[in-house]
């Protein structure tokens, strides 16, 4: 080491410079780059989630089905909407002759009543009322065109029986479908409806006295997810409906099944009156 004595006695010691520090390798940059980013991944994740959670909690929004909720959606007014959905879902229901199932009609808010010169004439619903399983009226709905729809399933048979073929619970599960895909896609798609009435085709030489009842809130669930959850895409046949497709009609379909009277107010209008169909 070299040394040198200054005019005022001092020593200069050389000093070596200090060692440079090794630059990480690029290979271990990368492996720091990509830790940070998943770390910032996660966070940006939470964060997104947590929004989310947000508004589902706030608005009721779920983000669970994106897509539509059918393949098919009908247009125009909403009494075209009817209409269409009527000849739609019915066209869908077949015999296992190839016939179809059941006619479908939308119509007005009506029934027709016996007059006195042995006519007929049509008065409108104006309410529904419900018996309980003790025969007292537990609840009563006013109900009009405006907010409700009515559908008729009539066979080709007397009194709309089913003209071929025999009874069966696989027969009435399906026509229970049937009336259930129509009040599904008429709560989804026709602006304004609280209630779906689908009066039932009656057992052969029978009048008939059974119907289907809906409201909208009876079937929130089945609205808030796609059709195809509830109901098969491809409608079957009495003799190819499975158990397991059975049995999901019978539960939503069957709490909401009555026979049907009616009484006329002093107004000339009707009510609905529907017991259980024990």
């Amino acid at each position: 080491m070299a040394t040198d004595v200054s005019s005022d006695g001092a020593v200069a010691v050389d000093v070596p410079p200090p060692a440079a520090v090794d630059a990480p390798e690029p290979k271990r940059q990368r492996l720091y780059l990509r830790r940070f980013a998943v770390v910032y991944l996660i966070l940006a994740l939470a964060l997104i989630g947590t929004g989310a959670g947000a508004v589902i909690a706030k608005y009721g929004v779920s983000l669970k089905h994106a897509g539509p909720w059918s393949s098919w959606e009908p247009s125009g007014s909403a009494s075209a909407k009817t209409s269409e959905i009527a000849q739609r879902v019915g066209g869908a229901y077949r015999l296992p002759s190839g016939h179809q199932l059941l006619d479908v009609y939308s119509k007005k808010l009506t029934v027709p009543v016996s007059t006195g010169s042995g006519g007929q004439a049509a008065i409108p619903i104006a309410a529904v009322a419900i018996r309980g399983a003790k025969g007292k009226i537990d609840k009563i709905s006013v109900v009009s065109d405006a907010d409700s729809r009515l559908y008729q399933l009539c066979g080709t048979g007397t009194a709309c029986a089913i003209g071929e073929g025999k009874a069966s619970i696989a027969r009435g599960q399906l026509v229970r479908r049937e009336a259930l895909e129509l009040a599904l896609y008429t709560f989804k798609y026709v602006p304004g409806i609280s209630h779906v009435i689908a009066f039932m085709p009656p057992p052969p030489g029978s009048q008939p006295s059974t119907l289907l009842y809906f409201e909208r809130s009876d079937l929130r669930s089945q609205l808030s997810e796609p059709l195809t959850a509830t109901i098969a895409p491809k409608t079957p046949l009495p003799t190819t409906i499975t158990a397991a497709q059975g049995a999901r009609i019978d539960e939503i379909t069957l709490p909401h099944i009555y026979k049907f009277a009616l009484q006329q107010t002093q107004l000339g209008q009707a009510v609905l009156v529907l017991a259980p169909n024990a």
